[in-house]
Parts: C-alpha cells; structure tokens; sequence
C-alpha cells in the first residue's frame, strides 16, 4: 500500500470519530486534502490534487476541494471545537497559557488567531478571518474570547499573552471578566499614573538596556483610567525596544518569562507558512475559503506535533539524528521528518499504541 493511501486511511480514521459529518463525502474529501497537503509541503489545489490517493485527473481532484471549500455546510467551528476541546482537557492540570496574536497572509488575509503555548510552539484553538485590513477591533475580540472560554476544561487556570495591539484597557477589563491573567504588552505611548501622583509616559520609564524593573499599583491610560495595573519592565542587552508589560499579577521575572512565551505563535505561523505547509502560496480569494483551509492545516499541524511528542517520548528520535538533546529540530520537524520518513520506509504511522492524535501530553 502506498505511503499516500495508508496516511489517507490513517488521517480519515482519526477524523470519523471527532463528530456528525453528515455526508461521508464531507471527511474523505477533507482527509485527503490533509494528505496532499502534506506530501507536496504546498496549499495550491492543483499541487494537492497531484499528491492525494485517486485515480482520477488531477484536475477533477482540484475542482473536488473548490466545491469544498465553498461549501457553506463545511462549518470550521463545529468540526474543530471538538479537538481543541480535546488538546485543552489533556493540559487541563497545566497552566494554559493562551496567545491571541494577528498575521496577515499573502498580503490579501487578516487572520487574529488564539493559540496555546506548547513546547516552544503553539497550538491553534480559535481563528477569525477578519473583512478588513489592520489592526482587530473591540468586537471581534471579544468574539473571540468567548469562544475561547466555551472550549476550556471546568476551574482551567488560563494566562492570557499578547502584544502591543492588545495591551489596552478594553482588553484587560475583558479578560479579567473570564477571571483569567495577563501579561500583556503595552505601548511606550501609553500614560500610566503613579503611586507619586503624575502622569507619565511609559517610554519616560524605559529602562536602560541589560536591566529591568518593577511598577505595581498604577493606573493605565488618562482616558480609560483603568486600575490597578502592575508592570515589568525590561530591555535586552543587545536591543533599544523595551518591554512595558502589564500584568494583573505582582510582577516578577516570571511575568517576562512568560510573556516570552508568546512567540510560540510567531514559531506557528513560520511552520505553516515557508517552514511546513507555504500557507502563503494559497491562491484563495475568498475569506471563508480560506477559513476552511486554515481548518485543514490546523488539523495536520495538531497531528504532527502528536506525533513528535510520542516519538520524544518513547526516545525513537535517534531514527532522524543522533545529535538527541541538542535540540536539532524543532517539535513541528521532529513530527514532520518522522512521519515522511516512515511513509518512505513502510513502516507504522503510529508511535506506539499510547498514541492519540488529539491528546498532549505537557504543555512544559
């Protein structure tokens, strides 16, 4: 059986047991966009039609995924919300530390994105196509947040990471509503009034680079007044953009640490983008189109990482590279290279019998 044929099948067993698909047409076609997606690295439809398992014209395959991916039926939420549901649970006893973050894709789509911070990377949970260009607006976050809080695990500890476009008071007020934490980047243009009784701009405070320090008890911005507010503030040795970070925790340097985190999106949006599926290729026009694209690809990166973390920890790494603890690849690769290889070689598509495609082990 060929390396095409037994990932399709692979793929189409884990979906079928997620929900209702209605029509059996609806899975098979998305399991095997998923498998041509991920044998030719690319999201053009013709590149994927050369790569899936059928013995039909390639054209037919490419027009195939067009009617589905124009299909109003094909509902991104209600087939996706079951396997975030399932990440989230599996981490249920970890702090999960959520990164709302935005990315524009081949300068045509606006995507604002909450992700969950895992292993260096991050875990798509909730995206919104938006219709406009920019920054996100009030509304659609809190869209979005609401979406979230659907999807967590009853009495979850959730800190909420985002930067300069979401470190306002708006978003503060909203989070805490879910009475959730933040550390949120705010920016140097921002007022904060001191314990002293001024107000003052953030970058009048920046610290010197190679140093940081700690504000509590302020308020932020004249105009919304919004109190209290603690800060940490920091600047890299080797850099002259400081960090204004708020926080509705006391501010430590675990306040910066986590906020560190929040580049686990940035390490998401390359793999699906130049170092995994060339998201940026799609020549999609339509935004709920390319909604559903995005379900495919998150799919395929969830099972991916899987994948790596079973490899990991069942210590088969040494299959890929004997350099084991230096960190070579990244989470994403390990998952990638070992599933192309065992297509390549024959071999099981799963890591041991332990192995669940929706299910995480730690979010460390």
């Amino acid at each position: 059986m060929s390396g095409p044929i037994r990932l399709y099948h692979q793929l189409h067993h884990a979906l079928k047991d997620l929900g209702k698909w209605g029509r059996p047409e609806m899975l098979q076609t998305l399991a095997l966009m998923m498998t041509g997606i991920f044998h030719s690295r690319d999201v053009r439809l013709s590149r994927i039609a050369e790569n899936v398992p059928l013995d039909i014209q390639e054209d037919s395959v490419a027009q195939r995924f067009r009617r589905w991916l124009k299909n109003p039926r094909v509902d991104e939420r209600a087939m996706y919300d079951p396997v975030a549901r399932q990440v989230l649970a599996s981490l249920r006893h970890t702090r999960l530390r959520l990164q709302i973050d935005r990315t524009v894709i081949n300068d045509r789509f606006n995507v604002l994105m909450v992700s969950l911070a895992y292993r260096r990377r991050a875990i798509p949970l909730v995206w919104m196509v938006l219709p406009h260009q920019g920054n996100s607006r009030f509304m659609e976050r809190e869209e979005i947040l609401a979406h979230v809080a659907d999807l967590l695990p009853v009495g979850a500890t959730v800190l909420v990471l985002g930067d300069r476009e979401f470190g306002g008071p708006d978003m503060m007020r909203s989070i805490r509503c879910y009475g959730w934490d933040y550390c949120l980047r705010v920016k140097g243009t921002c007022y904060v009034y001191l314990p002293t009784g001024c107000w003052i701009q953030l970058r009048a405070l920046a610290p010197t680079p190679g140093t940081r320090y700690y504000l509590t008890d302020v308020a932020l911005t004249r105009a919304h007044d919004y109190r209290p507010v603690h800060f940490a503030l920091a600047c890299d040795g080797t850099s002259d953009d400081p960090w204004f970070i708020a926080t509705n925790l006391c501010p430590t340097r675990r306040t910066l640490s986590d906020y560190a985190r929040r580049f686990g999106c940035e390490a998401l949006f390359s793999d699906i983008k130049a170092r995994g599926f060339n998201l940026a290729l799609s020549q999609l026009q339509h935004p709920d189109r390319f909604s559903r694209l995005l379900l495919a690809i998150a799919l395929l990166y969830i099972w991916v990482l899987g994948l790596a973390r079973r490899v990991c920890l069942t210590r088969q790494l040494r299959s890929l590279t004997y350099r084991v603890y230096d960190h070579r690849y990244s989470l994403f690769q390990i998952g990638r290279r070992w599933l192309a290889k065992q297509l390549t070689l024959g071999k099981s598509l799963v890591p041991d019998p332990a192995f669940h495609p929706w299910s995480l082990v730690s979010a460390k």
